[in-house]
């Protein structure tokens, strides 16, 4: 008994594979088979003009902006840091000025990461804030809302 075949494969019997150079008078046109003429040749890309070799997406480039080395002042010493970490140190040491919108952004990049959490949650990395620090944290977020109306 003969199986039931779909139409593709009524066209071609099983087994047999296409000619890979075709003389044009055998060849025809159809789905999925192109014109001899309008083929990509050998060795050359479907798209000629598309991106280069070597560039860099939008993410690679903030990454390596950010993470390129500086040189910072640290009293008498310097030291070689990140752009990253010398942003970090330069909104740590505003806030510790008195800048009341620095010391918002360190307490909410210490949130964010997870510093302000409870000890029991992340064994070791951190330590539960006291009262005193509570109640400066408090403060500081009440006079923030002030003068944020």
């Amino acid at each position: 008994m003969r199986k039931n075949r779909s139409p593709r494969d009524a066209r071609s019997p099983p087994g047999d594979k296409p000619p890979t150079d075709p003389s044009p008078g055998d060849y025809s046109v159809g789905s999925g088979k192109p014109p001899l003429a309008s083929r990509f040749k050998p060795g050359t890309s479907g798209n000629a003009e598309g991106r280069q070799k070597g560039s860099k997406n939008l993410k690679t480039l903030i990454k390596e902006a950010m993470t390129a080395r500086i040189l910072i002042q640290e009293g008498a010493t310097s030291r070689r840091v990140s752009k990253i970490e010398g942003v970090v140190l330069r909104q740590l040491q505003s806030a510790l000025k008195g800048n009341d919108r620095s010391a918002m952004a360190s307490i909410k990049m210490a949130m964010l990461v997870g510093l302000l959490e409870d000890s029991d949650k992340t064994p070791g990395e951190a330590t539960a804030l006291t009262a005193a620090d509570e109640q400066i944290l408090e403060q500081l977020m009440t006079r923030h809302k002030a003068t944020r109306r």
